[in-house]
């Protein structure tokens, strides 16, 4: 006669508690090592003098800014090779935004650009100045350029400026404290992840 072996099915408790020990040792050491992480520093606080470029600015000066920012390689490449500013023809004649007279252009409030040169050029800058835009609340600008071999800015950076009033007049003096007293504000890119911050209360 055969003889029947009866096999009790395994109820699985083992299997179980070994899931959950690999699970709460994944999840104990995520968090340890959460913690331990050094915390972000938070966006660095934008003064009275100063605006954000991404929340700040309107959809055209936001525009103006951009092709500011970009331009300034062209222009430095400019100086560098003739050892002279370029004036605003020369910009044009290079199809180099804001300058150029073209859809852009003209989107974005035909800005008038001039290049300046300070009455006391020891300052070390040089500037392009745009005004008399034609978009209802749309800015006057100033894309001030720092001199390497002079001491006029702490840090001689090229920087971009706005003026709430379009047809603000081009300064004669371009150091900082001339500005802000000028009613100029100093432009200040932060990334998209800073800005978020600022507006959830990390900033002002």
């Amino acid at each position: 006669m055969s003889s029947a072996t009866v096999v009790s099915p395994q109820d699985g408790r083992r299997e179980s508690a070994v899931v959950a020990i690999a699970v709460s040792a994944v999840v104990a050491f995520t968090i340890i090592y959460a913690a331990l992480l050094p915390d972000e520093p938070a966006p660095t606080p934008l003064l009275e003098w100063e605006v954000s470029a991404f929340s700040d600015l309107s959809a055209e000066d936001q525009a103006i800014h951009s092709a500011l920012h970009s331009a300034v390689g062209e222009i430095d490449w400019y100086y560098y090779r003739l050892t002279a500013w370029p004036d605003i023809p020369d910009l044009e004649a290079e199809y180099l935004p804001p300058f150029y007279k073209d859809a852009f252009w003209e989107t974005n409030g035909s800005i008038k650009w001039t290049l300046g040169l300070p009455l006391n050029n020891d300052q070390g800058a040089t500037y392009y100045h745009g005004a008399g835009g034609t978009v209802p609340g749309q800015s006057a600008y100033l894309l001030l350029m720092g001199h390497l071999h002079a001491g006029m800015l702490a840090s001689n950076q090229n920087t971009i400026w706005v003026h709430d009033d379009p047809n603000a007049p081009y300064p004669e003096i371009v150091r900082p404290d001339s500005l802000i007293r000028a009613g100029w504000k100093k432009v200040i890119v932060y990334s998209g992840a800073d800005e978020l911050e600022r507006l959830r209360g990390g900033g002002p």
